[in-house]
């Protein structure tokens, strides 16, 4: 069972967690533990409240596993409940005003710039490349949650606007709207303040 082929889909270890059988679930936890943390992360823009939100994620599946159709995909249920989850804390969030930033600070938060910076910059090139990351962090977090979550499913987890749609239960063209929409508002908060 080690060739990649012979792996079992999401589907039928959500259909077996379903029916009891913790190894299943274990490894759909494994399978989808970085993507789906890193999407936390960036939807929440901090690393020790997405962990949080990543074991509240798995408990709410664990817990709705009855109501998982295995016709249906799992990654687009797995993603809507995360969402979901997200969209919680960030409303609980901004009724205390506050909030952190990817700011590097903590070795699992690696802003934007760095992670895109070539091998060698100069000094002046890592701090135009810091503001940069900082300021793209801190326009992702202005982001309405919707809008948030479309542009981080799209960028940085490479879901397709189809498969955004079908985990959103949006229309595609709303995904694309609210990309577009997305993007515009990081453009503006991106441009030179000069």
């Amino acid at each position: 069972m080690n060739d990649v082929s012979e792996q079992p889909t999401d589907e039928a270890l959500a259909a077996r967690a379903g029916e009891g059988d913790a190894g299943a679930f274990e490894m759909l936890v494994r399978r989808y533990e970085p993507p789906l943390f890193n999407y936390i992360r960036r939807m929440v823009g901090n690393a020790s409240e997405a962990e949080d939100l990543f074991q509240d994620t798995f408990m709410k599946v664990y817990d709705n596993l009855d109501r998982f159709r295995p016709e249906g995909s799992f990654r687009g249920w797995l993603y809507r409940i995360a969402t979901n989850t997200c969209r919680d804390a960030l409303r609980r969030r901004r009724l205390r005003r506050a909030f952190s930033l990817d700011t590097g600070q903590n070795p699992d938060d690696v802003p934007l710039g760095e992670r895109c910076a070539s091998s060698t910059p100069g000094p002046a090139e890592k701090a135009a490349e810091a503001e940069l990351a900082e300021r793209l962090s801190a326009a992702i977090q202005t982001l309405s949650a919707k809008h948030r979550s479309v542009f981080l499913m799209a960028r940085y987890d490479g879901m397709s606007y189809e498969d955004i749609s079908e985990t959103l239960k949006i229309p595609v063209g709303t995904v694309k709207s609210r990309m577009n929409k997305a993007v515009s508002i990081l453009l503006e908060a991106l441009e030179d303040p000069a």
